[in-house]
């Protein structure tokens, strides 16, 4: 080991708190974009307030924060530079991220060479996209958007709504015990997936599906020879499938732990369409064995179009969504759902033991969301009866809009991000919305109970 090495390592030994507050101190996206506008000059404050899309206030917290740990300095008249700390950090974080994307790209065109005989650094070997290609829809619940924008690509008139109504999905509020971390959406046992895909079948087509009930990779960013394998079965059952009905196909874990649409293939790279549209990101092709599917390898299709009962269907979901409502249906271990899950939610919030910010904006991004799409999906319930029941369901939408309203509060005090910051009068606010939203919750699940009856 080198001289200027061992230096290193023994600070490293020697100050972690220090060195940790120091790179945590920068390590916000919109600090980094803060940090390279000072790399080019210095700038004013409204100059940073316009280039960098932040709030007033928000941007006043970043620059104190990096000001208090010597990256930043106040210059006369209001204007900010970087100190000589702060532009070292930028050249640093600069010169090893780009060697880390080199090192990714450089381990992604070795695996090409071992497991895809037919790579040659460009072009395919086979090829197709489907007749009419899904478009992923808006949407946080990425199964939802996904699905929702395959049906709009075989002629089926539906949106997110009618998908996560229909499904029941919409209506599961579902949470880890003891840590808010950002699976609940989706971590579910496959008992209750397959009820939600037999909720999407009232929509009108026949969903296959397959599973392998293990993550890919084991470990994220190297997966073995072994998995490597398991992806190359499943690429060619996509394969297979979109030939055969050149239809698209729903699968999990393209770019990242979300779902998205596959709607061909290009040699041994899937050809997709996911949330990375939605937010300015190119949709490039994903290989393959490059899937992030945490938890599990999930793909749904779409066979036979079959014909719907409309009022069967329409009975079907009401009991359905109470039953996700209520949580009643099988949960996996360690986690609460329906209105004890935003009791559980509270708590954790409010006491700091597992609090974490990602999760926080996350899951609540996710529940704002579905208690929209509940609003609007029992409004549209409404119209199709009657009499009591029409009121019963118009009267659960007004208490779904009121719990839609309470956490659009709460998304404002945990804004969607990786990183943030948690106050305690934050955490204590948000816990009270949370408490509030299972009253607006129970209230609904009253009149959906009550409809059904009727």
């Amino acid at each position: 080991m080198s001289k200027e090495k061992e230096r290193a390592h023994e600070l490293l030994l020697e100050s972690p708190e220090g060195i940790a507050r120091l790179l945590k101190s920068a390590a916000h996206p919109a600090r980094m974009k803060i940090l390279a506008l000072l790399a080019q000059e210095e700038r004013d404050f409204s100059s940073l307030l316009r280039q960098s899309g932040l709030s007033k206030n928000a941007l006043v917290n970043h620059l104190e924060r990096m000001m208090e740990n010597g990256l930043v300095r106040r210059e006369s008249r209001g204007r900010y530079a970087l100190t000589e700390d702060g532009r070292e950090l930028v050249a640093a974080a600069a010169d090893v991220y780009r060697g880390s994307v080199r090192r990714r790209e450089d381990q992604k065109d070795r695996l090409r060479m071992l497991y895809d005989p037919g790579y040659s650094g460009g072009g395919g070997m086979m090829h197709k996209l489907v007749g009419n290609a899904g478009v992923y829809q808006p949407c946080w619940l990425s199964f939802t958007g996904a699905v929702a924008g395959c049906l709009k690509a075989l002629g089926i008139e539906c949106d997110t709504v009618d998908v996560g109504g229909m499904s029941g999905y919409s209506f599961l509020i579902n949470v880890a015990k003891g840590r808010t971390c950002p699976s609940g959406p989706t971590a579910m046992p496959s008992e209750t997936w397959e009820e939600v895909r037999k909720g999407v079948g009232n929509l009108g087509f026949e969903l296959g599906h397959w599973e392998d009930n293990a993550s890919y990779p084991s470990v994220p960013g190297s997966p073995t020879p072994e998995e490597i394998k398991k992806a190359e079965k499943l690429f060619e059952m996509v394969r297979k499938e979109i030939d055969r009905i050149d239809r698209p196909v729903v699968l999990w874990g393209l770019g990242a732990p979300e779902y998205g649409i596959v709607n061909g293939y290009d040699n041994k790279s899937y050809i997709v369409s996911t949330f990375r549209g939605l937010i300015g990101q190119p949709d490039d092709p994903v290989l393959y064995y490059d899937l992030k599917a945490t938890g599990c390898m999930d793909l749904v299709w779409f066979g036979d179009r079959i014909k719907i009962d409309e009022k069967g269907a329409l009975n079907d979901a009401l009991v359905r969504a109470l039953r996700f409502a209520r949580g009643e249906m099988p949960k996996c271990r360690g986690y609460d759902s329906g209105p004890a899950a935003l009791t559980e939610w509270a708590r954790v919030l409010e006491s700091g033991e597992g609090r974490e910010y990602f999760g926080n904006s996350y899951v609540g991004a996710c529940v704002a969301e579905s208690r929209e799409m509940c609003t609007e999906f029992m409004s549209r319930m409404s119209r199709k009866f009657e009499g009591e029941r029409s009121r019963d369901l118009s009267e659960a939408s007004k208490h779904y809009a009121r719990g839609a309203k309470l956490m659009g509060q709460f998304t404002k005090l945990f804004p969607f991000a990786f990183e943030g910051e948690m106050k305690q009068a934050d955490c204590k606010k948000g816990a009270e919305i949370l408490r509030n939203v299972r009253r607006a919750e129970e209230k609904a699940i009253e009149c959906i109970e009550r409809a059904i009856e009727s």
